[in-house]
């Protein structure tokens, strides 16, 4: 094991980990949900009843529950200023829609509109009784741009990569593998080589 490997890739890992954290903490924020009621006890035979519903400030979503106590026809479509009653006019098609029903449940998301037109219709000859709530979410982070995203995200991931790939030579990289070329060389005797002979005194085998 190479212990500054190591270190050096520890420390590299921790802080690609942590610039990931911090970029989603940033572009996402903590999630915030506003709710509110809109009620009509009485819509009249072949009437409309319209609310103006502001949309989310950031990206989020708009999500509706309604009842009545008898069918009814309820939309909800992005809107724009004008000169109406509830001061709003719906623009295209509607993003949810309900026909002769009593209930309904729907969510538009992503909702990217800045106001919204709440409309239920009254197709009956009676009256009814019209129950809506409507709850508007959305994340409280800062926006950050497309290019400051990417930039982060890539540092964060190059800082991960660069020390992981240390951490891991730091770990099974033996240690001792580059020697000082200035270093005397040392003969070693392999160990499956036979021991050596004995070297023969001179003195004890001269010719007779």
């Amino acid at each position: 094991m190479r212990t500054g490997l190591v270190l050096i890739g520890t420390v590299l890992a921790v802080l690609g980990g942590g610039l990931v954290l911090s970029l989603f903490f940033l572009s996402g924020g903590p999630a915030s949900t506003t709710q509110t009621t809109f009620t009509d006890p009485g819509l009249p035979a072949h009437h409309n009843q319209s609310w103006a519903l502001p949309g989310p400030p950031n990206s989020g979503s708009v999500s509706v529950s309604w009842t009545t106590t008898s069918a009814a026809n309820v939309s909800v479509s992005s809107a724009t200023s004008c000169v109406s009653p509830s001061g709003f006019c719906p623009t295209g098609p509607p993003s949810l829609n309900w026909t002769a029903v009593v209930s309904g449940k729907g969510t538009i998301d992503p909702a990217d509109a800045s106001d919204y037109l709440l409309t239920v219709s009254n197709p009956g000859s009676s009256p009814l009784r019209f129950t809506a709530v409507v709850s508007i979410s959305y994340n409280t982070g800062t926006p950050i741009s497309a290019w400051i995203w990417g930039l982060i995200a890539t540092g964060g991931i190059a800082l991960l990569t660069i020390g992981g790939i240390a951490l891991f030579l730091g770990l099974f990289l033996p240690g001792g593998v580059y020697r000082d070329p200035d270093a005397a060389l040392t003969a070693r005797r392999h160990p499956s080589l036979p021991p050596d002979e004995p070297e023969f005194d001179e003195l004890d085998h001269e010719p007779p």
